[in-house]
Order: structure tokens, then C-alpha cells, then sequence
């Protein structure tokens, strides 16, 4: 079956016109400039212009609203790159490919039933390619020349044969390893060639530096290793000022984030203090220390005096998974910070799904709906009040209680923010009084008390529904579930994952910037316990991946599923980067080597070998007799070794045997093994032979982490991740031992 056909059995694609939505009044998205250096021809050519890109084929097309099942050629790049040079023109129409019309209509607009996204030609499109691209990489397009239908004819296009995606993509996939690696290659490509200079591509916002961070470090491929921990060398020297200004809180979360995995993968103690600034950072940047995040952090509002912008969920949910990182790893953080925006999340959790449009529910505290941040400046009348006893900016400990008589300077009715400021009365014993740089100025913000508190739950979700506005949602699964902390923070994590897994269409429908949306659902849905539907939306990320391919290099950003001029920013931040480090991440799923990418070094047997975890992989094969027990023993002699050698470092581990996270300290002959805490002196001896399976194979897997060059070890962890049915992670190791040891190791299982 191709992945046209297949996505429909999953994904309902209505057929039929659909009228025009609001993307189609007036020229939006299609006369959009994107700011992309790899595009300077067609803009040069044909002007401002944002239109589809149909895979390697070199050409952007668009569709209208009365001819949604026909893609209206627009540009055919003319480089000796591209593909389509000479055989497709503009003002053609492509009605179909290898013998087949397109048989559906695109829907436009977002948050339609069974999502928006890329239905219609464009999902069909991608079927054809990857036929093409897997047989002899011809793709017969069925053209109207200039619009002519009397005219039809087959325009063969020679792409390049790539092979099939996997049934398990991205798992055990080799075309997913292939174009990964190509993905990295651009985008250091792009950063070396000085190209961002010009667009702004790997430091075009905060997002787009930590997206391709985070991309190239989940990919693992040795040859971009000292790239990027040239890079990461950069955040040494970084202390975070949550007095400073900008929109600083985004930059906390996205470099936490990677700085957490950057830690957990290498140790890299040289990191700690930047991290211990960021921790005691965070909670000033938040609204009073109650975990919601704007654009600028809370204590520089009350310095400066500035208004704050709406709550912003998904800032609040970066700095979770961050702080989520650091405990995995053993690094102090603010647990009630964490507890507080882990409350946020359950406040916005109904039975169906996480639903957060934009801000959390109730999060602002008001006893009403209403998610902008209700406060007031007031000017007093004795100056000598409204002071706090620590200077500008901070909390006035006694409230409004002896403000004495005041104006209200902020707001008037002049303002179109204005609202009532009845509240700053009827309210004045809860409200929050901050001091102001100037004298007898106060800033007055509304924490009324009736603060929903949604209880744990005790029972999985049944999540039904998908969103909007995902980016957080995604966030709020990884948060909750990275650590694998039993009970609630687990039913609530698999229900953010599982909010995002049940709306495929829904991917790029975030505000502002779509790619922040798709890259943070895409992993929250990687840890879906929906083994069905996990892997029909894989199949739906396929689409996405065949389509954006450029003929020059890396993936473009698409303009499908955007309905509002103005709302999209990705088109202003380097797209070519962006989309590509979109890309990447799903690809680098298969690798599971950072805890965003399901990482499960010191997970237990059950957690790692769970159903949804079987359902995408081939089933674990059984060592011969007495092999095990051989093998066992060389991992033993080995650690001895690395023992008496003095190489052993405090790498954190969740041994079974273990309540906190350990790290292994020391290893004797005879087979006696020494760990110790990460956060105290204390020590635990146990015996190897005590030792679970789980447990040998983690240690295996701390060899192979040792001696990153040692095929052998590689090998050796393969086998051990193999016995406790973990093949996503055997297969990685045997990757890296390669072809040779491979084929050795098959044998050996067929015996």
C-alpha cells in the first residue's frame, strides 16, 4: 500500500469542494515575501511569493479554492539543480502523477474535522513521489500545458532514487538515516557558510537556535560532534538576569532545554553554573513566582514599569521540560516552580483533552475567562508610601493596606486594553503591590483567590480531542514524562501525548511560528501509548517530509494550514533552518538519544519495553544457549578495568536496586560493585550476580558510552538492550559497531 492510500485509511479526507476560508481572501499566504536566501531567485524573478513546494521536484505551485484538486504551477526553479527545468512552466497545471488524477480537494483553513494540514493534492502528491523516488525515480506528472485540459499530457521527471520510507519509520529506517544526515548537513552547511548572516537563519530567534541544537545533538552522527560542542562551549560563560529586558524568557527554556540534554549526554560539569543561574532566574521571570511566563520576565514588568503581554503557555512549559531535565540529571531546580506549572497543566486538562489555546485555563488566577493579566498602575498621594524595603521591583509587604489615597494612571478609557478597575477596591486585600523606580508610583495586580485547583488524577484520560495550539501541549507530555515519575504526572503526560498523537492535521495550526507548534507536537506524540494511532501519525509526518524537500537543500517552510495575515513568523526567522530542524527531529526519533526523542538510559524493563514501544519495531531474537552468560562475564572484566584505570565519572543511573540516582563509583574482582548517590556520600554494594537484567544492561550501555569508538563494546550493548526486548536500541548500537560486526551478530542469533 503507498503512503497515499494509507493515510487515508487513517486520516478522514473528505472529498468534494470546500469553500474558500480566510486564507483565500485577498493574496495571502501566496504574496507573502519569505525572507530565504535559497529563494532569492524566485522573488527576484516573480516577486514576493510564498507558495507550495512539491518535493525535490523544483517547483512551487498554489492552489485555489475553486480547483482545490489541482496544484497551478507558479515558479519552476532554473538552477541545473532543478529537476522540472525545461519540462514544466508556469501557468501549468498538475492534475495528477504515475497514472492516477488527483481524486480529493484540499480544505483550507485550520482546526477542521480531522485536522487541516496538507489533504487533498498535495497528500496524494506525496504518495506519488515516494513511488517514484523508491522504484526508478520517475515521476510521471499528468500536466494541462498553460491550463489547456485538451492538451493533457505526461511529463516524466528524473529525481533522485532514495528508496521507500520503512513500514517503521523513523525506527530501523535507512532512508530516515540517509536524509537525516542530510538535514545536518545543511543546516551546518548554512551556519559555516555565514548564509544566517543574510537571513538570520541559526540565531533568527531563540527557537530556531535551540530547534537546530536540539536536532543535530538527537542525530548523534560523530562527524558534526565538535560543531556542536563548539557551540555548546558558548553557554559557559552565559548568567541569566531576570532583571535584564527582550523576550528573554523564551531564550531560558530553549537553552535550558538543551543545556539539560547536552548535560545528561556528556557530563559536561562545565555547564553547572550557567544552570544555576538559569534555576534562580526562572521563578523571578514568572508572574510573582507562580510559574506563567510573558514575553519579558516578571521582575523586569516591575522595573520598568512595562505592560505586560498576555500569559503565554508555551514559555511555561519550556522551563518545565528544562527543570524536568535537571532532575533527571541530579541538578538542583526550584521544585515548587515545577509543581506550580505542573498545576497549570492540570487545570487545563479535561477528560477529552490538555486543552490550551494559547494560555492555560484559569491561569491568571481570575475568577473569570478572561487570560489577559489584569493589573493597574496607581499614583500615590503621599509619596512616602508603596515602598517595599528592597527597592523597585520588588513585592510591598503590606499590600494596599496603607497606600493611603491614590489615582488610578493605569488603565483609562483611552486605552483599548481599558477594562473596570472596580477590582483594585473590592479586591485590595489580595491583590499583589509591587514598588516602582518612581516615588509613590505602585503597580497593582489582581490575585483573586478563587484559583481553580484541578485534584491529580488517579485513572488514565480518555483524550478524544485534539487542538490548535500544540506547541505547549507537546511540552506539557515530555515535562511530565521524562524521569518516568509513576502515577499522575504519568496519566498526564500520556494525555498531552496523546492529545497531540489523535490530530495529525493539526501540526503546524500553532500561533506565530508553526514550526515551534510541530516540532514540540511531534515529540509530545512520540510518547503517545497509542500504538495505532502513534503510527498512523508518523505516516502522516511522512507527508510532510516528501513534500518539503528541497531541490537545493533542506526542507521549506509550507504555507498550508495558515489563516491569518500577520500570525505566521516563521516566514521572517530563516525557513529553510526552521522546517529543517523540524525534519530533522522526526527523523532523529529513530536514534532515541535525548530524553526528547525517548532516550530510556536507567529506565526500567517494563517502561522500556512497553507496547507502543514493540508496536514500531521488529521482535527481539534469542541468544544461544551459554552465549548470555559468556557475555555477562566480559562486561564484568571490562568494568574491573575501567574501574582499577581510575575512568570512571559520576554518570547518573536509575539502578532497579536503587531509590535515587546513582552513579557507578567502583567495581572489584570478584564482582562486587559500588554505587553512590548523586546527592550525598552514601554508598550501596551490591553483588553483580544480584544484578537484574535491566540493570546489566544499563551498565553495558555505560561501557559502550565510555568507549564510543570500541565496536565491540557498541556491539555488546546491542545484545544486552536486545535481551530485554529493547531492538530501537539494539539496532542503534549495532549501527555503530558496523556492517561487518553486524552480519557476525546475525549469524550468531540464527544459530
Amino acid at each position: 500500500m503507498n503512503l497515499q492510500l494509507r493515510l487515508i485509511a487513517v486520516i478522514p479526507v473528505l472529498l468534494g469542494q470546500w469553500a474558500p476560508a480566510i486564507m483565500e481572501r485577498g493574496d495571502y499566504p501566496w504574496g507573502t515575501k519569505l525572507r530565504c536566501f535559497y529563494d532569492d531567485e524566485l522573488q527576484q524573478a516573480i516577486g514576493p511569493a510564498w507558495l507550495l513546494n512539491l518535493g525535490p521536484t523544483g517547483i512551487r505551485a498554489r492552489i485555489y479554492p475553486d480547483k482545490a484538486d489541482q496544484l497551478a504551477v507558479k515558479y519552476v526553479f532554473q538552477d541545473a539543480k532543478s529537476p522540472a527545468k525545461g519540462l514544466v512552466a508556469i501557468g501549468d497545471i498538475i492534475v495528477g502523477a504515475n497514472g492516477s488524477k488527483f481524486k480529493t480537494s484540499h480544505r483550507f483553513g485550520r482546526n477542521l474535522p480531522g485536522g487541516g494540514g496538507w489533504d487533498g493534492p498535495m497528500l496524494e502528491l506525496a504518495g506519488h513521489l515516494e513511488d517514484s523516488q523508491g522504484t526508478d525515480g520517475v515521476l510521471k506528472l499528468i500536466v494541462w500545458p498553460q491550463g489547456d485540459r485538451q492538451g493533457e499530457k505526461e511529463v516524466p521527471i528524473q529525481l533522485e532514487v532514495v528508496g521507500r520510507f520503512a513500514e517503521t519509520f523513523p525506527y530501523n529506517c535507512v532512508r530516515s538515516e540517509q536524509m537525516l544526515e542530510k538535514l545536518c548537513e545543511f543546516m551546518v552547511m548554512d551556519y559555516e557558510s555565514g548564509n544566517w548572516k543574510k537571513e538570520n537563519a541559526f540565531y533568527g530567534g531563540p527557537h530556531n537556535e535551540g530547534h537546530q541544537m536540539l536536532a543535530l545533538m538527537a542525530a548523534g552522527i560523530p562527524k558534526y560532534d565538535r560543531f556542536v560542542k563548539d557551540h555548546i562551549s558558548s553557554y559557559y560563560g552565559k548568567r541569566y538576569d531576570p532583571a535584564g529586558g527582550g523576550f528573554q524568557t523564551w531564550k531560558w527554556g530553549f537553552e535550558g532545554i538543551v543545556m539539560g540534554e547536552y548535560y545528561l549526554l556528556h557530563q559536561d560539569r562545565k555547564l553547572l553554573p550557567a544552570i544555576e543561574s538559569l534555576t534562580a532566574a526562572m521563578p523571578l521571570g514568572s508572574r510573582h513566582g507562580n510559574g506563567i511566563y510573558t514575553h519579558r520576565s516578571e521582575l523586569n514588568l516591575r522595573l520598568t514599569g512595562r505592560k505586560p503581554y498576555a500569559s503565554i503557555a508555551a514559555i511555561s512549559g519550556l522551563q518545565m521540560v528544562a527543570m524536568s531535565l535537571f532532575d533527571k540529571a541530579g541538578i538542583p531546580y526550584d521544585e515548587d516552580l515545577r509543581q506550580t506549572i505542573h498545576q497549570h497543566y492540570l487545570n487545563s486538562a479535561t477528560e477529552s483533552s490538555l486543552n490550551i489555546a494559547y494560555a492555560f485555563g484559569s491561569a491568571d488566577r481570575f475568577n473569570d475567562a478572561d487570560i489577559t493579566h489584569r493589573h493597574a498602575i496607581l499614583k500615590l498621594a503621599d509619596k512616602s508610601k508603596g515602598r517595599s524595603g528592597k527597592g523597585p521591583g520588588f513585592v510591598v509587604p503590606t499590600g494596599m493596606r496603607d497606600l493611603g489615597e491614590y489615582e488610578i494612571f493605569w488603565p483609562t478609557k483611552a486605552d483599548p486594553r481599558w477594562k473596570p478597575t472596580d477590582w483594585i477596591a473590592k479586591e485590595a486585600g489580595t491583590n499583589i503591590v509591587t514598588e516602582l523606580k518612581d516615588p509613590g508610583v505602585v503597580r497593582v495586580d489582581r490575585n483573586h483567590p478563587d484559583y481553580r485547583q484541578a485534584p491529580e488524577p488517579t485513572k488514565p484520560y480518555k483524550t478524544t480531542k485534539s487542538g490548535g495550539h500544540l506547541a505547549p501541549v507537546g511540552m506539557g507530555a515530555l515535562a511530565h514524562l521524562i524521569g518516568n515519575r509513576p502515577g499522575s504526572w504519568d496519566y498526564l503526560g500520556q494525555h498531552a501525548a496523546n492529545t497531540c498523537v489523535v490530530g495529525p492535521g493539526n501540526i503546524f495550526d500553532g500561533h506565530a511560528s508553526s514550526n515551534l507548534s510541530a516540532f514540540w507536537a511531534i515529540l509530545g506524540a512520540a510518547q503517545s501509548d497509542r500504538p495505532e494511532a502513534l503510527r498512523a501519525y508518523l505516516d502522516y509526518m511522512k507527508t510532510f517530509l516528501i513534500l518539503s524537500e528541497a531541490h537545493n537543500g533542506g526542507l521549506i517552510i509550507q504555507p498550508w494550514g495558515r489563516d491569518r495575515p500577520g500570525s505566521n513568523s516563521d516566514v521572517s526567522y530563516g525557513p529553510r533552518t526552521l522546517a529543517t530542524a523540524t525534519g530533522a527531529i522526526v527523523l532523529a526519533l529513530g536514534k532515541r538519544r535525548l530524553q526528547v526523542t525517548g532516550a530510556n538510559l536507567g529506565r526500567t524493563e517494563e517502561a522500556d519495553s512497553d507496547s507502543r514501544l514493540r508496536s514500531l519495531a521488529r521482535k527481539a531474537r534469542t541468544l544461544p544457549g551459554g552465549h548470555y552468560e559468556l557475555l555477562s562475564e566480559g562486561l564484568l572484566s571490562t568494568l574491573i578495568e575501567l574501574s582499577e584505570a581510575g575512568s570512571l565519572e559520576p554518570l547518573a543511573m536509575e539502578l532497579s536496586k536503587a531509590r535515587a540516582k546513582v552513579w557507578l563509583a567502583k567495581v572489584e574482582d570478584g564482582g562486587r560493585l559500588t554505587f553512590q548517590a548523586l546527592q550525598s556520600d552514601r554508598q550501596a554494594v551490591f553483588e553483580y550476580s544480584e544484578l537484574a537484567a535491566e540493570d546489566r544492561t544499563l551498565l553495558a550501555r555505560l561501557v559502550a558510552r565510555y568507549r564510543p569508538e570500541d565496536v565491540e563494546a557498541q556491539a555488546t550493548a546491542g545484545i544486552f538492550c536486545e535481551m530485554i526486548g529493547d531492538t530501537k536500541a539494539a539496532d542503534s548500537y549495532y549501527e555503530k559497531a558496523g556492517t561487518e560486526l553486524k552480519e557476525r551478530l546475525d549469524r550468531m542469533f540464527e544459530q
